[in-house]
């Protein structure tokens, strides 16, 4: 059996995907942009979004539960209780 494989830069189509450095916008020497860089480059971590993706979830859970559980509780306490939830948010404002 024979595989054909295609040029890489046929598939990328002969683009540069990264400038030269002499036109990068930084001047030589700049932390502060090579320490942006790696904010980024952390941001769209695999491993960072997946972190994130867990809190979201776990998020998830716990208003799907409150939600669960609001639905049982008596309509005169659930009047109280959304009344001492809007105090409460005032104050914290």
């Amino acid at each position: 059996m024979t595989v054909h494989s295609t040029p890489v830069g046929a598939l990328e189509g002969d683009m540069k995907t990264c400038p030269s450095p002499e036109t990068l916008p930084i001047e030589a020497g700049d932390v502060e942009w090579v320490a942006d860089l790696f904010d980024t480059l952390r941001a769209g971590d695999i491993d960072a979004i997946v972190d994130r993706l867990d809190e979201v979830a776990r998020l998830a859970r716990k208003s799907a539960k409150a939600r669960r559980m609001l639905g049982t509780v008596d309509p005169r306490l659930l009047s109280q209780g959304l009344a001492l939830h809007r105090v409460r948010g005032e104050a914290s404002r």
